[in-house]
């Protein structure tokens, strides 16, 4: 898994850093990182994973990243996503918690095992938005002004809007059958048979699976599969010498160059380039 560090895209002056990002595909793959963010979905939704969860997040969510948490984004079958992401260093999150004093429970807000997320009316996203894009207004040679409006909008926003307690991560309106075969398909002996696996532990019929995987998880049974296989590839490139091919079929796929097309869709890296660029960031 790669992990980013601050030292290597954060000003180390103003601690913060602001970018709109238009496009899910201009993100990368599972990742940690030793920084937290604040992101708002701008338009569209996307399919976060976050600690070994899934969730289906929609237009106006703001979302608060803990510098603990493993995530990725990506793209829902009908929908691309567009969203403001401010990432931010321990220090500026310090502050922020001293400033606010004892009675702003921050154990509440950093110890769940799901960080929290909000969803916003459209009158609060565009508020935030204000407050964010104020940012990209600043001169980027004035960082003691743009340092100071970090502050000042993160204050703004966790008084107003990041609760100070994250509630326990439960799908909203899955159905408990979906819920207990995305468990049981986790492991290595289904998702490496395919799609197929998913409509036979169901024992439902291929189409009412297809339905509600879109329904619920943003994405097709075939592609929460691909994402499985993906995700142990990833483990096996970063923590094996095994060659790439035979990475290929332990995951279950016979045809390498799709097992390229895949990877290449997800982090815009070939396995070989990932593989070079985790051993880089350990």
């Amino acid at each position: 898994m790669l992990k980013l560090l601050a030292a290597d895209g954060i000003d180390s002056e103003i601690q913060a850093h602001y970018r709109l990002i238009a496009s899910v595909r201009d993100t990368i793959g599972m990742h940690s990182h030793d920084f937290f963010e604040l992101f708002l979905i701008l338009k569209g939704k996307v399919v976060h994973v976050i600690n070994s969860n899934r969730q289906l997040l929609q237009e106006n969510t703001l979302v608060f990243i803990r510098d603990r948490d493993v995530h990725c984004y990506e793209q829902t079958t009908d929908s691309d996503c567009q969203f403001i992401n401010l990432s931010f260093n321990r220090e500026v999150l310090d502050d922020l918690i001293a400033f606010l004093g004892e009675g702003f429970p921050s154990g509440r807000l950093l110890e769940p095992a799901m960080p929290p997320s909000t969803l916003l009316s459209k009158t609060e996203k565009e508020y935030v938005r204000y407050r964010l894009e104020q940012l990209s207004l600043i001169p980027q040679e004035k960082k003691l002004a743009i340092k100071a409006e970090v502050r000042a909008i993160l204050t703004d926003l966790f008084s107003r809007y990041i609760k100070a307690e994250a509630e326990p991560f439960e799908p909203a309106g899955q159905p408990e059958w979906l819920k207990a075969l995305c468990r049981e398909v986790q492991k290595k002996e289904q998702f490496t048979r395919g799609a197929a696996a998913l409509v036979q532990l169901s024992g439902k019929s291929h189409a009412y699976v297809c339905r509600m995987f879109r329904e619920h998880l943003g994405m097709s049974p075939t592609q929460y599969i691909n994402e499985l296989r993906i995700s142990y590839a990833e483990n096996l490139l970063l923590n094996t010498d095994m060659e790439i091919v035979d990475i290929s079929l332990e995951i279950g796929l016979e045809n390498v160059s799709y097992f390229y097309d895949l990877f290449k869709r997800r982090h815009n890296l070939t396995p070989h380039r990932y593989r070079q660029f985790g051993k880089i960031h350990k």
